[in-house]
């Protein structure tokens, strides 16, 4: 199962903020949310193993379940990282309500520490998912460690079951102090819409996951957001997870409801060297494939197949695709990234095939984009510069560059201004399409909660951000946030746990920050702190 929204945000150069800004289809999985307990005030389920009995879990797989002289659940004789210990949830579980699932784990004495993780099982309808509440996390016999996380569904489901399970270790396991609890939900806040602030500048999108398009959630996406990308529905993996079987069923609801809401949708991606099923780089009998020109043609109509059958069920609904994602590597002599698709194509060659294939198959009207981070870093922006000028010249149908932006609060925002600037040489349509804004740092950086102060830093970076992107509002296409709300971003993950994470306008409640005030009225942000 792929970890939700496995973005790379490499290690950035740092700045010291500028002191002078003072004066200017399915089911919702939050990866480890750690939403506040201080308003999640439902308590629904608890066990605490105090009865010296199982209270309710029951073993998942081979695996053995008591509980121990301290009144911890031991399980043991785990012969699959699958095999744990797991609980019924279902009844408590309504759709559109938002849940906080909180477990403590640890390892027995003597044992290696190991990456465990906590995950629910969703029956619906005679279909199985399995959907993380809170990704690998380092345990250790030493201490425990607390494993929160929120999830939601979006659909009525017939069975949901909560688990603990491994990555790889096949390590007995303690478990303790289990809840869950419905987290009440705020009102949303009577504020400017971000949408209409932004209108005659460029329109403002999200990257949403289908927890986002029911209650409270849904409401706030309705209300200040003019464009949504789809953050994992519309990649390979979740389309096409095996061969000639196409799955839109999760990506559905979420176009389903732009339109219902007046909002553009931006398709997110065809083709990626990450969350693609290993079935696109193996022949019939299972083998890897090889730079012959067998295997490339094989590699193309795939891609032709894929891209078909997205043309005939969106067709011009979606009007933007990321054609391809991230293919670009400067640290490489040729400036790309060394993927499968470039080994058995031997080069690069691939990237201009597969856009022939998209315009030929998708609408006249729908634009073509290549998407890629880290392109406000020269070294990046002269590969990716240079990828684009060779397609150009080449007339391959592309009609945009997608700068992501996964930046943090001491980057120059002026580095993706120049980007920008730089690309209207080449007269390509320009779009943010990921932007969030990190408060760490540095990138392993944990804390149990964000530092105030950051909040306020981010809120004037914001400011300083937005300015540079409206001085160029004549060449952004439109400018997308990585996520909703601060609780589901993938930097709460990546790339090691992150509590403190706030990367965007809105925190876990569903409120706005300063760096929401940033871009609407900078007058009410607090002083810069020194």
């Amino acid at each position: 199962m792929p970890h939700p929204s496995p973005h790379r945000n490499p290690a950035a150069t740092r700045r010291t903020v500028l002191a002078g800004a003072a004066a200017a289809g399915g089911a919702a999985v939050l990866p480890l949310a750690f939403a506040s307990p201080a308003h999640a005030d439902d308590l629904l389920l608890s066990t605490d193993f105090s009865t010296g009995t199982t209270e309710g879990w029951y073993a998942r797989g081979a695996v053995s379940l008591s509980v121990n002289a301290d009144g911890n659940l031991l399980v043991e004789g785990r012969t699959a990282t699958w095999n744990g210990a797991a609980i019924d949830v279902t009844a408590h579980i309504e759709v559109g309500a938002r849940y906080q699932l909180r477990v403590l784990m640890r390892l027995p004495s003597g044992t290696d520490a190991a990456d465990l993780r906590t995950t629910v099982q969703r029956d619906a309808a005679g279909s199985t998912a399995y959907e993380s509440v809170k990704w690998n996390t380092a345990v250790t016999p030493d201490a425990w460690t607390e494993f929160t996380g929120t999830y939601s569904i979006t659909q009525a489901a017939d069975k949901l079951q909560f688990y603990v399970e491994s990555a790889s270790s096949l390590t007995p396991v303690l478990v303790d102090n289990f809840t869950l609890t419905r987290i009440e939900e705020p009102e949303i806040q009577d504020l400017p819409p971000l949408k209409d602030v932004l209108e005659c500048d460029f329109p403002i999108g999200c990257a949403v996951e289908p927890r986002e398009v029911v209650g409270k959630p849904a409401e706030l996406l309705a209300k200040h957001f003019a464009q949504v990308t789809t953050g994992n529905q519309m990649k390979p993996d979740a389309i096409q997870p095996t061969e000639g079987v196409f799955d839109f069923s999760k990506a559905d609801p979420i176009v389903a409801f732009a339109e219902a809401n007046g909002m553009r949708v931006w398709g997110h991606t065809l083709l990626w060297h990450n969350q693609t099923p290993a079935w696109w780089f193996q022949d019939a009998a299972g083998n890897p494939l090889q730079s012959t020109p067998e295997h490339r043609a094989l590699l193309l109509a795939r891609f032709e197949a894929h891209a078909t059958a997205i043309a005939e069920h969106y067709g011009d609904r979606v009007w933007a695709w990321d054609v391809v994602n991230e293919v670009v590597d400067p640290e490489q002599a040729d400036g790309l990234r060394h993927s499968r698709w470039y080994e058995v194509f031997g080069g690069g060659s691939y990237i201009g095939e597969v856009f022939k294939i998209a315009r030929r198959v998708l609408p006249r009207k729908v634009k073509l984009f290549l998407n890629d981070y880290n392109t406000e870093f020269p070294d990046k922006r002269e590969a990716v510069y240079n990828l684009v000028q060779d397609l150009k010249r080449g007339r391959i149908p592309i009609d945009g560059v997608g700068h992501q932006a996964h930046v943090d609060y001491k980057r120059d925002p002026q580095l993706l201004g120049e980007s920008i600037d730089a690309f209207k040489r080449l007269r390509v349509l320009q779009t943010v399409t990921e932007l969030d804004v990190s408060v760490s740092d540095f990138m392993e950086e944990s804390l149990p909660a964000t530092p105030p102060e950051r909040l306020v830093a981010q809120g004037w970076y914001y400011k300083e951000l937005f300015d540079v992107l409206r001085e160029r509002a004549r060449d952004l296409e439109s400018v997308t946030m990585w996520g909703l709300y601060d609780a589901v971003s993938w930097l709460r993950t990546w790339p090691v746990s992150r509590p403190h994470e706030a990367p965007l306008f809105f925190d876990d409640r569903l409120q706005a920050k300063a760096a929401y005030w940033g871009v609407v009225d900078p007058t009410k942000l607090e002083p810069l702190p020194e």
